[in-house]
């Protein structure tokens, strides 16, 4: 059972953040409250993300018993990726977030990937996935502890250049 918390860490509300990622083959919603996890899901089914995402994030939400006007922002990750996957996932984000009059922001999916590893101080992260034709998505990232450095930007590049 999820017991919501009443303030944030510095008194204030806690921030509700709703993350969609639909870049890939898998899609996901997670919601989070501060820093902390509060609920998340995902399906890797051969149903395409205009029919899973939307209703991922309608259960997700209502598990929690919230509305997207209980969100302070709606985030999504804008690629690189699957073309059809970002845009279902951009609509979906921009569209909750007009309806519900909340902000909504767009991150780089191989920056999302790197975050958890924030934590590596003076480690290089190499983040990767699959661009198809001999080809990755692919940025390096330099872990400084509280956040990253980047090295690279976001790039299609083969794998004998990685």
């Amino acid at each position: 059972m999820v017991t919501p918390q009443t303030k944030g860490k510095d008194g204030s509300h806690p921030v509700k953040i709703l993350a969609l990622e639909s870049s890939a083959v898998a899609a996901s919603a997670a919601l989070c409250e501060d820093e902390t996890l509060i609920a998340q899901a995902f399906q890797n089914s051969a149903l395409t993300h205009s029919q899973t995402l939307l209703p991922m994030v309608e259960h997700l939400l209502q598990g929690c018993s919230l509305t997207p006007a209980d969100l302070d922002l709606i985030a999504v990750a804008a690629g690189p990726g699957s073309f059809t996957g970002l845009r279902i996932g951009v609509a979906t984000a921009k569209g909750l977030a007009w309806a519900a009059q909340r902000p909504c922001a767009g991150c780089s999916t191989l920056e999302s990937m790197a975050w958890p590893l924030a934590h590596l101080e003076g480690r290089v992260i190499v983040c990767a996935m699959d661009a198809r034709r001999s080809q990755v998505y692919n940025a390096l990232f330099l872990a400084a502890g509280e956040g990253l450095q980047r090295l690279t930007p976001d790039r299609a590049i083969g794998l004998d250049q990685l």
